[in-house]
């Protein structure tokens, strides 16, 4: 009884650790802002059956739009934004010495 309780418990604790760290790692999914229509969809078959060769710019126009939108509305990851990441990300890059120093002239 005993040996059940405590593999039940530790079930249920990483369970809930789990979700929990998963939850504060992603932002969740949106609804999308754009909803598809019949000719959309003919051109994005279009597309696939083409392997995106051979389609105008307005068709590629489309189809970014259609892609930034679902990026945006799907499940993704947060952003960090504490200041630790940043310095780590984009160091500052030294300047270079020999425009710092002056030049003398020989007289």
């Amino acid at each position: 009884m005993l040996r059940r309780l405590t593999i039940v418990s530790l079930m249920v604790g990483l369970f809930s650790t789990g979700l929990l760290a998963a939850e504060k790692d992603y932002e969740p999914a949106k609804k999308p802002g754009l909803t598809l229509k019949k000719s959309d969809l003919s051109v994005i078959e279009k597309a696939t059956k083409k392997n995106f060769k051979g389609l105008t710019t307005k068709e590629k126009e489309l189809l970014l739009k259609y892609l930034k939108d679902y990026a945006g509305a799907a499940k993704h990851e947060k952003k960090s934004g504490s200041m630790k990441d940043k310095k780590m990300k984009d160091p500052v890059k030294p300047k270079n010495p020999t425009k710092m120093m002056k030049k003398v002239s020989k007289k």
